[in-house]
């Protein structure tokens, strides 16, 4: 070989070298650009995962305190329909107590004085001997009722207009504003 042939050779060769420099260091800069755009993509994803489990584990709790609060305002409410009930049978028993008598005649005059002319009462017939004195002193007549509870009907004259008193009516008109203030007791 010639010495020009040798040089030639040389050149050819660090060209050929060069060349292969530059391609590692662009297969180089490839790799690590792929891999940057893999790692970004990785990260988005466990991101968006992340977000997802964030979003489920907050419909989880909130589905979660919905069913909780449901189950006390149920019980809540159980614990209300049955103070009424054992109120309602507290009243029932009232006609045992002594005091009854008294507490028909409250009744009656404000059922008497509502109506304005009052002629005639309507009671309960187990009622009847309790209230007969009282309404013939006031000159009405006395009628029996078994629809009537716990209280009386006072009847105008002509009988177009009534009044009803009983304690299950008033019970019923007042048992919101009572059944707040029990809950105020009860859970505050």
């Amino acid at each position: 070989m010639s010495k020009l042939e040798t040089i030639l050779q040389e050149e050819v060769l660090a060209e050929i070298q060069q060349l292969m420099a530059k391609a590692e260091e662009e297969a180089a800069a490839i790799v690590a650009e792929a891999k940057e755009k893999a790692e970004a993509l990785v990260a988005a994803q466990q991101r968006k995962l992340e977000a997802r489990k964030q979003a489920e584990l907050h419909r989880a709790e909130s589905a979660a305190e919905l069913a909780v609060t449901t189950a006390r305002v149920e019980a809540k409410g159980e614990v209300i329909a049955t103070i009424y009930r054992e109120v309602q049978g507290r009243l029932e028993e009232l006609p045992q107590n002594p005091e009854y008598p008294t507490l028909l005649e409250r009744l009656a005059e404000e059922a008497v004085a509502a109506v304005g002319e009052a002629e005639a009462i309507v009671v309960h017939p187990d009622d009847v001997p309790r209230l007969k004195g009282w309404a013939e002193g006031k000159g009405l007549q006395v009628q029996a009722d078994d629809a009537v509870r716990l209280g009386v009907v006072a009847v105008a004259k002509g009988g177009k207009t009534r009044v009803a008193n009983t304690l299950p009516d008033r019970l019923e008109r007042a048992w919101e504003v009572l059944s707040a203030k029990v809950s105020q007791v009860l859970w505050a």
